[in-house]
């Protein structure tokens, strides 16, 4: 009876909802079968017949119910079949609202663990240009009219963990002048590829739509592999044309990222630096970009030559306001503010500067392919001269710049007698400086040193047109000749005992070339011993002296320094600059290496004392070499050592965490009166300890559910599981040791120890060897960014205070 009221009453196909009937189960067939089968078909197919490339996706689910769409493991293969786009997971919400707005209505798209792999060949196409063109190839041919875009609404988009990898590829033709200036500046090797990564990307749009003049809130987060986070909070538009606008920010970016970049154009290496910005950009079709607010660049080293010494530096530079407008090519800033400025200025023997020689030469071409190219370059001057004529000029102004407690090293070899000295405690200002005025800056800086040395410099030059009434006066006073000349006893076989001397160099700059007068005075010049050198010059000095001295017992001389330095008349120069290069300037720059060989020992690394991560104990190798360091430092009893003990979080870190759960455990056994003489946090007697310790870490964790993490079924009939106990209780001792917190102090009490360390091991020795105690400093410990090597290295400092 009831079959047949089913067969006549519900399922006869005279009734209505015997189709709706079959229109659900058609629904829900084509929703949970089909539209997986299709949407993989077609984005595969696609991807290979339109693009010529391999697309891979794992799998493919959707929901008619709900209108979700879920993919999982997208790979898509670039035509070398290297990785270009993949995505763990695309999570896709539909909206029914769709139907009622006749637009596409998205209430939510999710991407999971994106990456984007973008490279930038030698010829200048990139990967994704060449896939655009790819696309434009199979389009075939557009329409006259601009199509109107496809009406879309897109309620959330949300990108978690996404990753952007850029690789750049130089086009670069090393011929033998470009290697040669690069072995000048210490360079072995041409740059050839740049990688840059941004790490963490977390993307929201909300409420974005193709309707005209409609703004969507846009919020990205990421961080650079290298270092450095990027933030930006703001809105973006589409129609009519894309713009984008907010609040950027950009954190600590390790300017080291950029380093081959710098490399290509100039001889030098960027050591570190990071970037600060804080402000509101705007892009879009009239305003390219335009970027208003504060900047700053902090701890910036920038070296150059063979022996990585300082070109130019600083501790901090910032300005409050800086104000880039792209389309109106102007770039003006607030005063810039530049803390404890490092550097050197040398005045080369041809009198031209270690700054001027910063550009890499150019390939050299033959005579013959110069007069043929002749005409070409004509032409090609008189195109540049016609778009000059209609490119605006891009403007800059600086407000001022300021320094602060700075120090610069300074040298001069044009002068017979070559002159070199440090500048501290640095300050002065710089004016306004601009790029549209024909008024020059004025520069007025002034420096201490040594105790009492003054140094000085006034003049007025103009950024853009160096060569233009560019005029700079450097004053020295009272500087003692004992301390800031040491290549005197190459020089003169004589040690300097006493004296002070006054340097103004005046200097006029043309077409790179320095003129000027320069006048030195010598004050109660005083010769010490006598010390053999090899290289003195054989000279009736105390003669000399007192030929050239007053009855005041000044010696006042004054040097042109032109062309005419060449001429025979000046002949002994050569001799002076050849003496300072040799091997008192060697001792300078390595005064480690010339005490290794003070006792005749092999090792340039006297100055590095290494320990194991986490540890403050000293190795038997390390041992030696500071018995070492105590021998040669006995043969100079004026030097003193400063130790800075250093430390670093990703080195030692995972130590100390190590030793704080183990020292968790050992309590915990001895609170549960069980043996803690030696305790294992993946030993099985001690499972539950560390299970209550990860509990305890790990509130939110089911102990169960990571226990069947490790669980897995037999082959076979069998219904057992096999448990991995080993695998399981190793992660459980990884995640409490991950618990565990380092705090500051801790670091810098291993710096502490380990500097003590050393101390002691040179204070305290069983050898017939003495050093005193006051001739080592504990300074404050220092933080090592990076690691290389198995050990962290104590950098031995020196000094006579």
């Amino acid at each position: 009876m009831h079959s047949g009221y089913l067969r006549t009453k519900w399922a006869s196909p005279r009734r209505v909802r015997f189709w709706l009937l079959v229109l659900l189960i058609l629904y829900t067939l084509l929703g949970f079968f089909a539209v997986p089968w299709a949407v993989h078909y077609f984005a595969t197919n696609t991807a290979e017949q339109d693009f010529d490339r391999e697309l891979q996706i794992e799998s493919v689910r959707a929901n008619p119910f709900t209108l979700t769409l879920r993919v999982d493991g997208l790979v898509l293969n670039d035509i070398d079949e290297q990785e270009l786009i993949s995505l763990e997971r695309l999570s896709v919400n539909f909206a029914w609202a769709s139907i009622i707005n006749s637009a596409w209505t998205f209430n939510r798209i999710r991407l999971d663990d994106p990456i984007i792999h973008e490279e930038r060949f030698e010829s200048g196409e990139t990967r994704f240009t060449r896939l655009a063109a790819a696309a434009t190839d199979t389009s075939g041919e557009e329409s006259d009219g601009e199509s109107a875009p496809p009406a879309l609404r897109l309620n959330n988009l949300h990108v978690e963990g996404g990753e952007l990898r850029f690789t750049d590829n130089f086009d670069i033709e090393a011929d033998s002048t470009e290697k040669e200036s690069n072995e000048t500046n210490g360079d072995t090797d041409t740059p050839q590829q740049v990688s840059l990564t941004l790490e963490g990307i977390r993307l929201t749009l909300e409420n974005f739509t193709l309707h005209d003049d409609t703004q969507a809130a846009l919020r990205v987060e990421g961080q650079l592999a290298d270092g450095g986070m990027l933030d930006f909070d703001g809105t973006l538009q589409m129609v009519p044309e894309p713009t984008l606008e907010g609040d950027l920010s950009i954190d600590e970016l390790a300017l080291v990222q950029g380093m081959t970049y710098l490399q290509y154009f100039a001889g030098v290496r960027l050591d570190s630096g990071a970037l600060s910005l804080n402000g509101q950009i705007h892009t879009g079709t009239e305003q390219p970009f335009a970027f208003e607010g504060s900047a700053g660049i902090r701890e910036l080293r920038i070296s150059q030559g063979p022996d990585d010494e300082t070109l130019i530096g600083w501790e901090s530079l910032q300005t409050d306001q800086i104000d880039l407008n792209i389309r109106e090519s102007a770039l003006e800033t607030g005063v810039i503010a530049v803390n404890e400025l490092s550097g050197q200025i040398i005045i080369n023997e041809d009198k031209t500067t270690n700054f001027g020689d910063l550009g890499k030469t150019p390939p050299a071409d033959a005579e013959t392919s110069t007069e043929t190219s002749a005409d070409a370059k004509n032409e090609a001057n008189n195109q540049a001269k016609d778009e000059d004529s209609e490119a605006e000029p891009f403007s800059i102004t600086i407000e001022g710049i300021e320094l602060t407690d700075g120090a610069i090293h300074f040298a001069d070899n044009s002068l017979p007698l070559p002159f070199s000295t440090n500048i501290q405690s640095l300050n002065g200002n710089v004016s306004t400086i601009s790029s549209t005025s024909a008024e020059p800056a004025r520069i007025e800086l002034e420096g201490q040193v040594e105790d009492y040395g003054l140094a000085r410099a006034e003049g007025s030059f103009h950024a853009w047109q160096p060569t233009r009434q560019t005029t700079v006066t450097v004053t020295f006073r009272n500087l003692e000749i004992p301390e800031y000349s040491p290549y005197t006893v190459d020089f003169a076989g004589r040690a300097i005992a006493g004296g002070t001397m006054d340097l103004d160099l005046e200097y006029t700059i043309d077409n790179e070339q320095l003129a000027g007068e320069n006048k030195l005075v010598l004050r109660n010049l005083e010769l010490g011993e006598r010390i053999e050198s090899s290289d003195a010059m054989d000279l009736p000095l105390n003669l000399a002296i007192a030929l050239l001295e007053d009855s005041e017992g000044v010696i006042n001389i004054t040097l042109p320094v032109t062309g005419d330095v060449s001429n025979p008349e000046f002949d002994f120069n050569a001799i002076i600059r050849e003496a300072i290069g040799q091997a008192v300037t060697s001792v300078l720059e390595a005064p480690f290496r010339f005490l290794a060989n003070l006792i005749g020992a092999d090792s340039e690394d006297l100055g590095q004392i290494g320990f194991s991560e986490g540890s403050t104990e000293l190795s038997p190798p390390q041992r030696q070499r500071i018995a070492e360091l105590r021998e040669a430092l006995n043969q100079r009893p004026a030097l003193t050592l400063e130790l800075a003990g250093p430390f670093s979080r990703n080195f030692d870190g995972q130590a100390i965490k190590r030793e704080k759960a183990i020292d968790a455990l050992r309590q915990r056994l001895a609170d549960a009166d069980r043996d803690a003489e030696d305790p294992s946090l993946t030993s099985e007697t001690n499972q539950d300890i560390v299970e209550a310790m990860f509990s305890s870490s790990y509130a939110d964790s089911d102990l169960e559910a990571v226990r069947s993490r490790f669980t897995e079924e037999q082959n076979g009939s069998s219904d057992e599981a096999e448990f991995d106990a080993l695998a399981y209780r190793n992660y459980l001792a990884e995640q409490v040791i991950a618990a565990q917190s380092v705090s500051d102090e801790e670091l810098k009490a291993i710096g502490n120890a380990r500097a003590a360390a050393i101390r002691d091991a040179l204070v305290t020795s069983e050898e017939d060897i003495d050093f005193a105690a006051d001739r080592v400093r504990i300074m404050e410990p220092e933080e090592i960014d990076s690691v290389d090597d198995e050990l962290i290295a104590l950098e031995v400092g020196i000094t006579t205070d």
